[in-house]
């Protein structure tokens, strides 16, 4: 007889579910519990995916025993109380019995067995290395990005590559890598589409353990393993070449942290054209503003976010709202921005996020019926502050050939309009070596940096006296009504 509780059996199923990547209704696929001294093993595997849930020992699990069941028998048993328990017994080759308590009232469920036979148990790496609990978030992000079907190409996996401890992850119109792990392997390993890593249920502040083996990358956090059939025919498209280098920035946006959480809010609701769903146009040309239009003669709405702040050429492209969406949600507040027609590249120390934007030529304007909506003015805390750009640099005189493509996107694009000249043809004026562009770009940006200070401290300065004034204004009128109360008692006293 074997023993989990109805919670871990709940927990068990959706992880299950996600890692083989099967609906609510296939609720035939086996499921193999095996006890011995180490504890109890709850697996189940298909052409996709391998997964474990290791139970460590206790005293209904010393004696080795290995029981079959289903996703059906788990989903009958499932509940949300960790001390009430199920126990699983086989009666024979061909039945298996489940047993606990709902609330008190004994449940049972029997399953007929015989047809369920076991698979091999894949093998284990030779090799692993531990990385942060970072690792899930970054496989979770990446996951969500890689579409459901590849081209020629193998967008629909992440890769990871071991130079750099690199995860890459693309559908054509937008880009994720993100650096700082360890793969203990050589070569690029293909893991495809998963929603695995997309759940509550795995641990979030355990390191996790990765290896490789011929047929799968295994990973390894507390007590979850996951062999995942890696994608061995494919080929990643080579995406670093299609990053615009920081030095070619010609304007630079960075949202609050009042904007950000205001658009997450405002941009899903805003009215969107049948043909063109999810268009939206940035808008940086004296303030920082997102346009919007819904079908036929509807007025553009106008969202002003009052509190972030542009630095370098004004601009205005037109974009998918998703993407402009999924750089907050990754946390990025700062975005670069190459031109009206280039991808908007957004860093960090560990991540570069870019996606590419739609026609400029289709990018919408305000008119007399503009709507507008305004962000909430943030009073006390400073406004944004975008880095300063960095000076302009000289156009290589040679372009490397790029022997691995992107395939045929608006990335690829946008990368060849804006690819770099050729020195003779470039009229970009040559580096300034006496170091007074440098010096000027630092006071410039520090002046303007004093100036938002001053600016913030005025405002504060004007709410304390607004205070002050209220709470004077306050002490008068209590004053006034001690004194109107005092000379009623006198009347009072009068009148007797």
């Amino acid at each position: 007889m074997l023993t989990f509780s109805r919670q871990l059996a709940k927990q068990i199923r959706s992880v299950f579910r996600r890692a083989l990547q099967i609906s609510a209704s296939q609720t035939d696929q086996p499921v193999w519990l095996v006890g011995d001294d180490s504890g109890l093993r709850i697996r189940t595997q298909n052409w996709r995916a391998t997964a474990e849930y290791q139970l460590p020992g206790s005293p209904e699990t010393t004696n080795s025993e290995s029981i079959p069941m289903t996703m059906e028998a788990l989903a009958a048993c499932e509940g949300t109380k960790s001390d009430e328990l199920v126990q699983v017994e086989k009666l024979d080759d061909e039945t298996t019995v489940l047993r606990w308590n709902d609330r008190s009232i004994p449940q049972s469920f029997r399953l007929d067995a015989k047809k369920l036979r076991p698979d091999p148990v894949p093998v284990l790496p030779e090799t692993w290395r531990s990385n942060s609990p970072r690792l899930l978030v970054a496989l979770n992000d990446a996951m969500k990005i890689v579409p459901t079907d590849g081209t020629r190409y193998a967008i629909n996996c992440v890769q990871l590559r071991p130079e750099g401890g690199r995860l890459a992850a693309t559908d054509g119109h937008q880009l994720l890598i993100e650096h700082g792990f360890e793969f203990p392997w050589q070569g690029d390993a293909l893991v495809p589409r998963t929603k695995l890593f997309d759940g509550r249920e795995l641990p979030s502040d355990l390191h996790v353990e990765i290896g490789l083996t011929p047929n799968h990358a295994v990973f390894r956090a507390g007590p979850w393993t996951f062999w995942l059939t890696l994608e061995k025919q494919g080929r990643f498209p080579t995406v670093e070449n299609i990053i615009p280098t920081a030095d070619s920035v010609k304007t630079r946006l960075c949202l609050s942290a009042e904007d950000t959480s205001f658009m997450l809010d405002v941009v899903p609701r805003l009215p969107s054209e049948t043909d063109q769903q999810g268009r939206i146009t940035l808008d940086l040309n004296g303030q920082v503003a997102l346009l919007a239009k819904g079908d036929g003669p509807a007025p553009v709405t106008q969202v002003v976010l009052r509190n972030s702040q542009r630095n370098g050429d004004e601009v205005r492209l037109n974009t998918d709202r998703q993407f402009l969406v999924r750089a907050v949600q990754l946390g990025f507040h700062e975005f670069e921005l190459h031109g009206s027609e280039s991808p908007v590249v957004c860093r960090d120390e560990r991540r570069v996020y870019l996606w590419s934007v739609l026609e400029e030529a289709a990018a919408l304007t305000t008119g007399p019926d503009t709507v507008q909506l305004e962000s909430p003015l943030a009073t006390i805390t400073s406004p944004a502050a975008a880095r300063p750009l960095p000076p302009p640099r000289r156009a290589r005189a040679t372009q490397e050939r790029n022997p691995n493509p992107m395939p045929h996107n608006r990335i690829a694009e946008t990368l060849a309009a804006s690819a770099p000249t050729p020195a003779s043809e470039s009229a970009s004026p040559p580096p300034n070596h006496n170091g007074d562009h440098d010096h000027r770009g630092s006071f410039n940006a520090i002046l303007q940096q004093a100036e938002t200070a001053k600016t913030s401290l005025h405002d504060a300065f004007a709410q304390i006296n607004h205070l002050i004034g209220s709470l004077k204004r306050h002490r008068r009128q209590s004053k006034l009504m001690q004194t109107t109360l005092a000379s009623l008692k006198q009347l009072q006293n009068l009148e007797v």
